[in-house]
Parts: C-alpha cells; sequence; structure tokens
C-alpha cells in the first residue's frame, strides 16, 4: 500500500532546443529505476505552461532557448517559484555567469553538455528517489 501523498510514478520535464539532447534525456529518464512520466518543451513559454499544468517533480532546462520568447534563466526562476519543482540545469555554457546566477536561484545543480549518462542516471535516481 502506498503512503498518502506519495506517488509512486514521478513527473520530469525536459527543457531543451536541440531533439537530440531531449532524445538523450528522455532515455536516460526511461532507464530509472524510479517510474517517471515524462513531459518535454522545445522553448521556454510552453515549459512553464506545462509545469503549471503537470506540476513535475524535477525539471532538466537547458538555459540556451534559441527563438523561445522565455530565457532559460526565466524559466529556472518561474519554475522554482512553483511550489515542489526541483530544477537542474542542462548547457553547454560550462563558465557562464548565467549558470551561477541559476544555482544562486535553488538550482540543484548543473549537468554541462555533453555529459555522461551514466553520471546524469545516478544523479537523477537520487534526485527522484526522496
Amino acid at each position: 500500500m502506498m503512503e498518502a501523498g506519495r506517488r509512486a510514478e514521478r513527473t520530469v520535464l525536459i527543457v531543451d532546443d536541440e531533439a537530440a539532447t531531449r532524445a538523450l534525456l528522455r532515455n536516460t529518464v526511461q532507464g530509472l529505476s524510479v517510474p517517471c512520466r515524462i513531459l518535454e518543451a522545445v522553448e521556454g513559454d510552453t515549459a512553464l505552461e506545462l509545469a503549471k499544468q503537470e506540476q513535475p517533480d524535477l525539471a532538466l532546462v537547458d538555459i540556451v532557448l534559441p527563438g523561445s520568447s522565455t530565457s532559460g534563466v526565466l524559466v529556472c526562476r518561474e519554475l522554482l517559484n512553483l511550489r515542489g519543482i526541483q530544477v537542474v540545469i542542462v548547457t553547454g555554457k560550462a563558465t557562464d555567469p548565467i549558470v551561477e546566477a541559476c544555482l544562486s536561484l535553488g538550482a540543484l545543480e548543473c549537468i554541462r553538455k555533453p555529459f555522461s549518462v551514466e553520471d546524469v542516471r545516478g544523479k537523477l535516481e537520487r534526485w527522484l528517489a526522496g
């Protein structure tokens, strides 16, 4: 029997404009021992709408979202303002001060592209287990 207030399935929102990165992250999440429902967004406005409607447990957010009217930093800030959503930054901008800004807002961590699937899988297992 499941404890009150606990969900067996977790929801993960993947926000990235690159189809290949979304696919790699999707495959990584699908391989977790924690059952997950996956939501995907290519740009910030869609990500925020999905988050408000679906209340994901964790969001993997690319900071650079070309063609989006909403920057990854704003997406990070808005997601962190929604209750219960943990945010992890995914970026190729390893030394960008924007990464530090997101971490100071409360993001859990920054995963740098290219990333190790095994490393990300281990981190996701920890973050979603709670």
